[in-house]
């Protein structure tokens, strides 16, 4: 008899610290796992102070983690009245073994998206971040390659890289944007949204349909490395917007793009807007721009 007695005292004991909360260093723990570093909290009661939770480590019974608080709200928290920060090590995994959402320092803060690492830029400048506002009101363009002279009239079937802009704004120290050759130069690491708009003087459009040649005006972002010159060897990006056109027109309409982008741009990295288009069958560089109205304008702003 006694021994059955012992059985089930032994049973219950098993059963309670296989399904009680463990406490380390606490006798009241408040969690699944719950070690009180400092062992100051009551031995009893659920109030406790946010000085006794600062040095407390807890998992809750959904599997949330506390560092310095009772109550995370999240995965891991250490949000508390304390030294809440989190530190993040190095890591050389690539992104597929890392893989979607993994976060790592590397001389900063960067995470995968599941293809590459790419930095958080959590930092703020040291100064207010760069905003430019142009508008184009002449003809001033250079054809084909932006290293070339500056010439007047814009070019069916040719890039006409928009360069003679009238700066309207731009923050700090004005000298990110160069106004007369249209490039834009990084002063910093970061992502910059470029957009601009243009506008064609009125023509007809007429022209034999190409399905090699199609009937559209593009607008069109190049990025350059940081560099020296303008060249197709030193492009890194390109991003085209385009708008297609009727085949045929019976009077004169206005043919307009636009082209908004993103880009993360390094220290020195440049960026040029220019415009295609293949709206009839004359190559000559007798095209005009809308110039009366701010139909041309351009924005960059540093994010």
């Amino acid at each position: 008899m006694m021994k059955k007695k012992y059985l089930l005292m032994i049973s219950a004991l098993i059963f309670n610290c296989t399904y009680s909360q463990i406490g380390i260093n606490t006798p009241n723990p408040r969690g699944i796992l719950h070690a009180d570093g400092q062992k100051d909290n009551p031995v009893s009661g659920t109030s406790f102070t946010p000085a006794q939770q600062v040095n407390d480590v807890l998992i809750t019974n959904t599997g949330r983690v506390g560092a310095g608080t009772h109550s995370p709200a999240v995965k891991v928290d250490a949000r508390n009245s304390g030294n809440g920060a989190i530190g993040f090590g190095t890591s050389s995994l690539t992104v597929a073994v890392a893989e979607e959402g993994a976060v790592r320092y590397n001389t900063g803060m960067e995470y995968s998206n599941g293809n590459e690492w790419l930095p958080m830029l959590t930092a703020q400048p040291t100064v207010n971040k760069v905003i430019v506002i142009a508008a184009k009101t002449d003809n001033s363009v250079k054809l084909v390659s932006p290293s070339v002279a500056a010439t007047t009239g814009l070019q069916n079937r040719q890039s006409n890289y928009l360069v003679g802009w009238t700066k309207v704004f731009e923050s700090n120290s004005g000298s990110a944007f160069n106004a007369s050759t249209g490039i834009f130069t990084a002063p910093r690491n970061g992502v910059y949204v470029a957009s601009f708009t243009t506008d064609l003087a009125p023509l007809a459009i007429n022209y034999t349909a190409d399905p090699l040649n199609p009937i559209q005006i593009e607008a069109i972002w190049q990025l350059y490395d940081n560099t020296t010159g303008v060249l197709a060897a030193n492009i890194v990006n390109t991003v085209k917007c385009v708008n297609t056109m009727s085949s045929n027109s019976n009077g004169n309409i206005d043919a307009g793009s636009n082209c908004t982008a993103s880009f993360y741009m390094t220290a020195g990295q440049r960026l040029m807007p220019y415009i295609w288009f293949n709206l009839n069958s004359l190559n000559t560089a007798g095209f005009s721009l809308n110039n009366t109205g701010g139909y041309n304008n351009l924005t960059i702003a540093e994010q």
